[in-house]
């Protein structure tokens, strides 16, 4: 009997899942809303609303700069574009964008941020005097959905609704790509990406070891 409860109790938790969303760009250098809490297992799904952003997994002890492990979406001012990620752990997370100055202006946003300590304000008060940023060359950590194509069912994808092409990869595994014209970082300081480039991103990640 109580192994057919903690079944039940599993099963109950995994559908009980949550889809968080995050609007990126919304009425300018935002995310919205900037501070979210969420469990172990949820998605957290960042919506481009416009302007060339970018969502970069920081830390808090190095603002505007990538950690070494996490993810980041890539370039884009596309309004069909969404980028998922899915939370192996509690711990909190930090991001930003990482177009040139954004970051330093205030487009930061953390998940499951401390009350005291490294709190949201704190890692916004570090960013704005940040002397230096960086960004990756190539989007890893989540999924990239665009909307308007089917669905892939590549392995590990975080399947989005309305008709979607999904793009994604996993630990150990090859990748599913798609090449596409995309937004170009812009300021002197940023990383040049001229032409198409490949999307290849991984499904799951944690927020402190990351992955993988």
């Amino acid at each position: 009997m109580r192994s057919l409860l903690t079944l039940a109790t599993f099963a109950s938790a995994a559908v009980a899942q949550t889809v968080h969303t995050v609007n990126v760009g919304v009425g300018g250098l935002t995310f919205a809303p900037e501070s979210i809490t969420a469990n172990t297992g949820d998605t957290v799904k960042f919506v481009f609303k416009g302007g060339n952003h970018t969502v970069t997994q920081g830390t808090f002890s190095n603002p505007c700069n990538p950690a070494s492990k996490g993810f980041f979406s890539g370039f884009t001012g596309s309004t069909s574009e969404s980028f998922s990620i899915i939370l192996a752990n509690s711990d909190p997370i930090y991001f930003y964008c990482s177009q040139i100055t954004h970051c330093q202006l205030g487009m930061v946003g953390a998940i499951n941020p401390p009350s005291s300590g490294n709190t949201l304000a704190a890692y916004k008060s570090a960013a704005a005097n940040a002397r230096t940023q960086s960004t990756p060359s190539s989007p890893f950590g989540g999924v990239i959905s665009v909307q308007g194509g089917a669905v892939s069912t590549a392995p590990g994808a975080v399947q989005s609704g309305g008709g979607s092409t999904t793009r994604a990869a996993t630990s150990g595994g090859a990748a599913t790509s798609t090449s596409s014209s995309q937004p170009k970082p812009t300021g002197n300081d940023a990383i040049s990406l001229t032409g198409d480039i490949t999307k290849v991103v991984v499904a799951v990640f944690g927020a402190a070891g990351f992955l993988l």
